[in-house]
Parts: structure tokens; C-alpha cells; sequence
């Protein structure tokens, strides 16, 4: 039984492993496409230094779709659109060519960036929620455990400080009742001293306001110089919002561009994602089948190993039996030849006693 169990939980561990491989798989090459997808626009406006990059390599066919894609006429929608999700199609399908052209991707808008960036977060967080286990919570409830216990004991020395703390003010209260005493006793000595600095001070008041007004006036001065300045820099700034207002509408009218853009790509991303996912569902039905086959096979071959086992038992039992009948069999036959031989060596001594006995008999 416990065999059995272990072998489900292994089947379960690897079926979960099987599942975040496919899952991980199908988010990195999702952020592929998206990848793709933003440098394709650069690709086929820049086929003069695309060309000889891809040229002698797996991805050559896609030379000549940027080709055909550039040569093509709008005014025929229907042929424009079939070319363009042909070339779409290919790329998509072979998304990992954005790794020959690591430029285009360092150059792309901060918007591409953005989502560039949005995407590996997801998939970084995807990896780190999906391969966590109980053994990493454990540890993770352990050291939490250790901060709380080294914050209880923080605590504790925190209070024996404050206790210490207490006695020392309790103390300097003391100290300073007594320097309350020799205060008093000098603030009648500078009251004297003060009556006298009094005297001093006003004279330099007097002095000094004399120089506060003249600096007042310097200071009014330069007031007026500043708002002169600030007039100047508020026209300034007033003709850098204007700037920026009519930039900030140009734009917006490349963004409401690209988000069309997006949408379109998005669109076919989940066109793509759904035939993926039901290939996906497939391949798990015939693997659910497999999988029942085997359980199947593994019920039959473990009531075979039973059947087996006992067998195998049964027989050296027996075995150990017939082994142990020899045995006795051996001892008792030697048991019964020592007895006959020392009852014959008795007998023996019998007789010879007997006719010495007779002998003397007839002596007498």
C-alpha cells in the first residue's frame, strides 16, 4: 500500500512538473511573439540591414515575405491583408528570430518597453509562484519565527534600558534641586550684570538700527530686481507649456496609433493562444489515456508479484521442513548406533564378568 501511494505521489509530482513546464513554455513564448510582433514594423522598413542577417540562415523565407509585403499595392485590401497575415503568420510562428536583432528591441518606444517589461514581471512571478513549495514556506515560517523572537528580545533589553533610564532622572532630579539653590544665588549676581548690559545693549540697538535700515532699502532693491526676473522666467515657462501641450497632442495621436496596433496583434495573439491550448488539451487527453493504460498494467503486474511472492515463500518453507526432517532423521540414526554400540560394550563386560565368576566357582 505504502508502495502504491508513493508511486501515485510520484506520478502526481511529475504530472505538476509536466504542468508548469508547459505553462512557463507558453508564457515565454507569448512574451516571444509580443516581441516579434513590436520589431516587425522596423524589420520590414529596414530590409536593406535585415537581408543580410537572416540571409544562408533557417529564416531566409522571410526575406522574401518583407519583399513581397513592401512591394504591395494597399488599394487591393483583400491581397493586402492575405500578404500580411501570411508574413504575420511566419513570424509568429518563428518568433525566436528577435534574438538576431538585439538593436531593434534596445531602441523600441518606452511604451513597447513598458509592456516588454510587464510581461517578463509576469512571468518572472509565474516561475517563483509555481515551482514554490512546502519545504520554501517552512523555511520562510522559520525565519519569521527567529525575527519575532530576536523583536521579543529587542523589546526586553529596550524595557531594561528604560528602567535604567528612570533611576538615572530620578537622580539627576536630586541634582538639579541642588543647582536650582546655587542658580538662585547667581541670578542675583546677573540681575546686577544685566541692569549694566542693559545700558550697553541700547546703545548698540541704537547703533545698529541705524545699519538694519540702510540694509532695508538694499534689500527692497534687489526685491524688485527679482521680480523682473521672475516676470521674464514665468513668460519663459508659459511658452514651454504651450511647446510641450502641442507635443503631448502629437503624441497622443502616435499612441491612439499603436494601440490600434496592439489591439490588432492581441487579436491574433489569442486566435493563436486558443488553437495552441486546444492542441494542448489533446496531447493531455492521450497522455490521461496512457496513463490509464499503465495504472491498468500496474494493477494486473502488482497481483501477478503477489501471487509470485507467495509462491516463493511457500517453497522455501518447505524446503526449511525437509531440511530439518534430514537433520533429525541423522541425529537419531547416530543417537541410535552410540547406544547399540555402548549396550554391546556392556553386554560384553557382562559375560566376561560372568566367567571369571564361574571360574572361581570351580576353583573353590
Amino acid at each position: 500500500m505504502q508502495h502504491v501511494e508513493a508511486s501515485v505521489a510520484e506520478d502526481f509530482a511529475r504530472i505538476r512538473e509536466t504542468q508548469i513546464d508547459n505553462v512557463i513554455r507558453l508564457l515565454e513564448s507569448s512574451i516571444g511573439r509580443i516581441k516579434i510582433s513590436i520589431i516587425l514594423p522596423r524589420l520590414a522598413s529596414d530590409l536593406d540591414n535585415v537581408e543580410p542577417v537572416l540571409r544562408n540562415t533557417a529564416y531566409e523565407p522571410a526575406i522574401n515575405l518583407l519583399r513581397r509585403l513592401k512591394g504591395l499595392d494597399a488599394v487591393n485590401t483583400q491581397m493586402f491583408n492575405f500578404e500580411v497575415l501570411q508574413t504575420i503568420d511566419y513570424f509568429q510562428s518563428n518568433y525566436k528570430m528577435y534574438e538576431m536583432f538585439p538593436r531593434y528591441l534596445n531602441n523600441v518606444s518606452a511604451y513597447d518597453k513598458t509592456l516588454l517589461i510587464a510581461f517578463e514581471t509576469i512571468l518572472d512571478v509565474a516561475k517563483r509562484h509555481l515551482w514554490r513549495t512546502s519545504k520554501a514556506e517552512i523555511n520562510m515560517e522559520r525565519q519569521l519565527r527567529i525575527m519575532y523572537q530576536e523583536r521579543e528580545e529587542t523589546r526586553e533589553r529596550i524595557e531594561y534600558y528604560k528602567k535604567k533610564l528612570r533611576s538615572k532622572t530620578a537622580l539627576l532630579r536630586w541634582r538639579r534641586a541642588a543647582q536650582f539653590l546655587i542658580v538662585e544665588k547667581q541670578e542675583a549676581d546677573l540681575a546686577s550684570r544685566k541692569w549694566k548690559n542693559n545700558v550697553r545693549i541700547q546703545n548698540e540697538i541704537e547703533k545698529h538700527s541705524q545699519t538694519l535700515s540702510e540694509n532695508h532699502k538694499a534689500s527692497m532693491q534687489k526685491q524688485i530686481e527679482l521680480e523682473e526676473e521672475l516676470e521674464k522666467a514665468r513668460a519663459e515657462y508659459e511658452k514651454v507649456i504651450t511647446n510641450n501641450a502641442e507635443r503631448e497632442k502629437d503624441l497622443r495621436a502616435e499612441k491612439n496609433k499603436l494601440l490600434i496596433q496592439l489591439e490588432n496583434a492581441l487579436h491574433r495573439y489569442d486566435s493563436n493562444v486558443g488553437e495552441k491550448l486546444r492542441e494542448n488539451l489533446e496531447l493531455e487527453d492521450m497522455y490521461n489515456a496512457a496513463k490509464k493504460e499503465l495504472d491498468d498494467f500496474m494493477v494486473h503486474y502488482r497481483k501477478e508479484e503477489a501471487i509470485y511472492n507467495r509462491i516463493v515463500v511457500q517453497y522455501e518453507l518447505e524446503e526449511q521442513r525437509k531440511q530439518q526432517q534430514r537433520i533429525m532423521i541423522f541425529m537419531m540414526n547416530r543417537a541410535a548406533r552410540k547406544i547399540q554400540a555402548y549396550w554391546q560394550e556392556w553386554r560384553r563386560a557382562k559375560l566376561k564378568k560372568a566367567r571369571k565368576a564361574a571360574k572361581k566357582g570351580k576353583k573353590k
